[in-house]
């Protein structure tokens, strides 16, 4: 495969992967941390 064949067909696909989980992570991390707050009275 060429460079740009190995790029195409690995580097983006695990970019956008890396991307993605991370985005989903940090999104749950986040209603978490919302939720876990008590209401105020």
């Amino acid at each position: 495969m060429t460079g740009l064949q190995i790029y195409a067909f690995i580097v983006l696909p695990l970019s956008i992967a890396a991307v993605g989980s991370a985005y989903a992570y940090f999104f749950v991390k986040s209603e978490e941390r919302k939720r876990k707050i008590p209401p105020a009275e």
